[in-house]
């Protein structure tokens, strides 16, 4: 048994045997050392290959399995020697053509080279060997004539005679065979041609009048995208002009003097955010001075660069400096650098937490109903020019600022016969001694009298105590069957209530609820 290789010839796959492969080897290598010179050659090899391919896959129907020596001799006879190709370059002659002289069958193909639409006419007429001009004209007309017909006739030869792609396949349109020379000589025409086109184009005066006309459009169209370019840039310019000088001036003075005196859609800045009033509640003592400056730092820079840049587009000036940008961008990193390592070394006052609860019942046996009310007078010290930060804020209490929060309301079920209340407070520290003393300094009562809970709008911290996530919920014990009447001004709190109604919390005031077995259900 002769042993095989396997070789890929123009994208399909042969097993061949190894004196036919040493053959087609040789003979391609030849190949490739005439038309590397010749003007087309590359084409003209890619053609050669594609043609030997399919005259080998036609053998492979034939049954066997491994392309045979026989076979390669034989393509090579129908292909043509190369031999015959360089004695004629050496005498002038034409190439001797020692193919079968049988007879070639004409295939049908559509001729993209010479194509109006889709090539069908010119394939027809290569095949049948008239003019293709005759051909469209008839399809025209028939369509005039009203045989419609004759347009879907050539959509469905369109659609089903394939396209001549290679150079053999438009050989074998014509009914020429797809020998070397014929193929060398079909490509070297179409490259003179393209060739001849294109020196007839430069030689005309449409390629300097085209030139010169696409030379003014280029430059018109850079005028107007300059222009457009420099409209955007101050538009954008003077936006960030206001976002800079009005975010900057609001900062500051929020820093320096508390509340801003912008509102938040302008400056970008909470107005109830007091700075320097909230930081000396948060950080430990000793370095608010440090943080009040870092925070300058980390937001002043950014709106700085900001107001440069649109006054840079705004303006156009230029500037040579680069040391104070990169030295500002340096500050600014330092500044983030510290600022981190700022906020690791506060993380340690909120290591610990302990919570205390209180609990008092009502003396109130007869009560059906228990109406839950939010003291009036101390709602009032509650106002919109408060300093708020999440649920906490700044409130005047004389000439000081103290620091409040709003605690938490909830209603459960009890199996007592009595209504009670439940104060749970609860603080982080450093320490346990720390959490301690933080815990101690929640202010927070209730009154009772009768059938009436008098709860306050918030908790005070002590005074100097430090924000370290106090907080204050309230939960009101309710016996099954009783009821409760929620105040209209409770949601000042942070309610947190289930209801059988699926009503949300804030919607919950100025009703009267009873408990059930499942919970609260608004009383109808």
């Amino acid at each position: 048994m002769k042993k095989t290789f396997t070789i890929n010839i123009s994208g399909t796959v042969f097993h061949i045997e190894e004196d036919a492969f040493e053959k087609l080897q040789a003979y391609l290598q030849k190949l490739s050392s005439y038309f590397e010179q010749q003007t087309g050659g590359q084409e003209i090899l890619q053609d050669i290959e594609a043609r030997i391919a399919e005259l080998l896959q036609e053998k492979m129907k034939e049954g066997n399995e491994a392309v045979t020596n026989e076979w390669v001799e034989e393509v090579m006879h129908r292909m043509g020697n190369p031999e015959d190709f360089m004695d004629a370059d050496s005498t002038g002659d034409a190439p001797k053509n020692e193919a079968k002289a049988e007879k070639i069958r004409r295939r049908l193909y559509r001729d993209g080279e010479s194509r109006v639409l889709g090539g069908v006419c010119s394939g027809l007429g290569a095949y049948f060997n008239i003019d293709p001009v005759f051909l469209r004209i008839l399809f025209v007309a028939l369509v005039f004539l009203g045989a419609g017909i004759s347009f879907f006739i050539y959509i469905i030869l369109w659609i089903v005679v394939p396209k001549a792609r290679t150079t053999a396949q438009r050989l074998e349109m014509r009914g020429e065979e797809a020998t070397i020379p014929n193929i060398q000589k079909t490509i070297q025409e179409e490259v003179k041609e393209v060739r001849n086109s294109f020196s007839k184009i430069n030689q005309s005066d449409m390629v300097p009048q085209g030139r010169k006309m696409a030379g003014k459009a280029g430059q018109a169209s850079v005028q107007v995208a300059k222009g457009l370019g420099r409209a955007l840039a101050v538009v954008f310019g003077s936006l960030l002009i206001l976002l800079g000088f009005f975010g900057l001036v609001s900062f500051l003075i929020s820093v320096a003097v508390g509340n801003s005196f912008m509102s938040s859609s302008v400056s970008g800045l909470d107005p109830d955010l007091n700075f320097g009033g909230m930081m000396a509640f948060v950080v430990s003592p000793g370095v608010m001075s440090l943080t009040i400056l870092l925070l300058v730092l980390l937001v002043g820079i950014p709106l700085l660069a900001i107001l440069f840049i649109g006054t840079k587009l705004v303006f156009r000036y230029k500037t040579n400096n680069k040391l104070i940008g990169l030295g500002a961008f340096g500050i600014w990193l330092v500044a983030v650098v510290a600022a981190v390592a700022l906020t690791l070394g506060q993380v340690g006052n909120f290591s610990h937490k302990n919570t205390v609860s209180t609990s008092k019942a009502l003396n109130c046996a007869a009560c059906q109903t228990l109406k839950v009310e939010l003291d009036a007078n101390a709602l009032q010290k509650t106002s919109d020019d408060n300093a708020h930060f999440e649920d906490f804020f700044l409130m005047g209490e004389g000439s000081n600022k103290v620091l409040a929060g709003r605690p938490q309301l909830r209603i459960e079920s009890t199996e007592g016969t009595d209504f009670s209340v439940v104060v749970r407070k609860s603080s982080r520290g450093k320490d346990a001694a720390e959490v301690q003393a933080n815990l101690n300094k929640i202010d927070y009562t209730i009154n009772s009298s009768d059938s009436m809970l008098v709860l306050q709008p918030f908790f005070v911290i002590g005074n100097q105590a430090k924000l370290r996530s106090q907080d204050v919920l309230i939960t009101v014990k309710v016996p099954q069957g009783k009821q409760v009447r929620l105040g209209k001004d409770l949601d000042e709190l942070r309610l947190n209530i289930d209801n059988l109604n699926n009503l949300w919390n804030e919607e919950m005031t100025e009703k009267t609820w009873t408990m059930t077995p499942e919970g609260l259900k608004l009383k109808e």
